[in-house]
């Protein structure tokens, strides 16, 4: 069988509409009261998190065949969102990957809703019927690695905790983080931002060998 495990990362949308912008001032002023975050980091957190005020800027790919072991790595980060989509969807819409079953961490609550919401705004069209299909309590065709590790959501599970808990690297010991991003691309540093969505996909790809066989 083949997998397609894939990570996104996303960054702020900033001059929006007005009324976008009033909304933004008000989620962020929600996690600021909670005293989690400097407001900086709280505007960030609530444009990154959603289609609606933030963009992908990111895709890391992996391409995996169980029946050879063969392995295909890709990382799409164009000058547009736009042009990053497009190259994505173009895989998923492939003929040739009608078969595909999707592998991801938390895929369902963030990675495919936004991608598909962001595609939709971008008029970019998805005819992969698999990818588009979200259905909860199932691993085909999307695998949701954080579904079944937190039982579906009846226990947090980041991916980082996953991976110390099975002995693999986390992703989340380099120099670029999730929450460094955005800085680290307003600061010109693509190949960081590269190499960290892949460390993502690699920490999904080692995850999901080992729970494979208990699908």
């Amino acid at each position: 069988m083949r997998y397609l495990i894939f990570d996104i990362e996303t960054i702020p949308l900033t001059g929006l509409p007005e009324p976008l912008e009033l909304e933004v001032a008000r989620r962020t002023k929600r996690e600021v009261e909670r005293g989690e975050l400097e407001p900086p980091e709280a505007e960030s957190l609530v444009r990154s998190v959603s289609p609606f005020f933030g963009r992908v800027l990111a895709i890391g790919m992996r391409l995996y065949d169980d029946k050879t072991g063969d392995n295909k790595d890709k990382v799409i980060s164009e000058a547009t969102e736009k042009d990053t989509l497009q190259p994505f969807f173009e895989t998923v819409n492939h003929p040739a990957s009608q078969d595909l079953r999707y592998v991801h961490f938390n895929g369902l609550g963030f990675d495919v809703p936004f991608l598909i919401i962001r595609a939709a705004m971008h008029g970019i069209a998805i005819s992969s019927y698999r990818f588009l299909n979200q259905r909860r309590f199932s691993y085909d065709p999307h695998v949701d690695i954080m579904q079944f590790l937190s039982r579906w959501g009846r226990e947090g599970v980041s991916l980082d905790l996953a991976c110390r808990s099975f002995d693999i690297p986390s992703p989340k010991e380099g120099e670029v983080k999730g929450e460094t991003v955005a800085a680290a691309f307003e600061r010109g540093e693509l190949e960081a931002v590269r190499e960290y969505v892949m460390r993502d996909v690699e920490a999904t790809y080692q995850l999901f060998l080992r729970i494979k066989g208990y699908l």
